[in-house]
């Protein structure tokens, strides 16, 4: 009991101090445009990431800090994604006419999962139902 009354002492003295950092920073009013500066942006992902293994909401800790909620919530969800390689991936679309040599050319298109796995010959309506029931 003890042991986690000290961690959650250094927590939140840590909390204060970046807040104090964020105000220091140019934050000085919710609403306000301002730009974070990577460093201290890295250091209050980390803390929070602390926190919310602890099972503290990112809401308590974005007040606690003196952030906006979706702002703290959208910094841990970007580093999430670089770090699992998860999220949005640029996508071309090329017309039928000008597919490279061995591309099917016929109505049919070729499913690519998540997991690597691939299922050709699947007329659209068919891929969108494949969709439809794996999600």
């Amino acid at each position: 009991m003890q042991c986690w009354e000290m961690e959650t002492n250094t927590l939140d003295r840590e909390a204060k101090r970046l807040a104090g950092e964020l105000v220091r920073s140019g934050l000085k009013e919710l609403g306000k445009r301002w730009r974070c500066p990577v460093g201290l942006r890295t250091k209050i992902v980390a803390h929070a990431r602390q926190c919310r293994s602890d099972g503290e909401t990112v809401a308590d800790i974005a007040f606690r800090l003196g952030l906006v909620e979706s702002t703290l919530g959208r910094w841990l969800r970007r580093e999430y994604a670089k770090e699992t390689g998860r999220g949005f991936r640029p996508v071309s679309i090329v017309p039928v006419d000008s597919a490279p040599d061995g591309l099917s050319r016929s109505r049919e298109l070729p499913l690519v999962a998540p997991g690597g796995y691939r299922v050709e010959g699947l007329d659209p309506e068919s891929v969108a139902y494949l969709l439809r029931v794996l999600s």
